[in-house]
């Protein structure tokens, strides 16, 4: 699953306050994922999350990836992502 932990992917924690809660991948290191949601983790503040604690969903936005590797992507645009898969999700 590590291999699968990808910038941009979009993630749901299943341990911690935040259980269920929906997330974009920022960023990862060997141990570590850091989370954004565009509301309270902002990307000048992402959540620091073990891997072992997220699931990886099974969508994925290559804009997102595009637009995080290229630095030019805004808060609101990771929130209105995530509102996107919820409301989907929903269906």
């Amino acid at each position: 699953m590590e291999d699968s932990l990808i910038i941009g992917s979009f993630v749901r924690s299943v341990a911690g306050r935040d259980t269920g809660k929906i997330y974009v991948i920022l960023a990862s290191d060997t141990e570590y994922v850091y989370l954004v949601d565009g509301k309270i983790r902002t990307m000048d503040r992402p959540k620091k999350k073990n891997k072992k604690h997220v699931r990886l969903l099974d969508k994925r936005d290559p804009n997102l990836t595009e637009k995080i590797n290229g630095k030019k992507i805004r808060n609101e645009e990771i929130k209105r992502a995530i509102k996107l898969l919820e409301k989907e999700q929903q269906l």
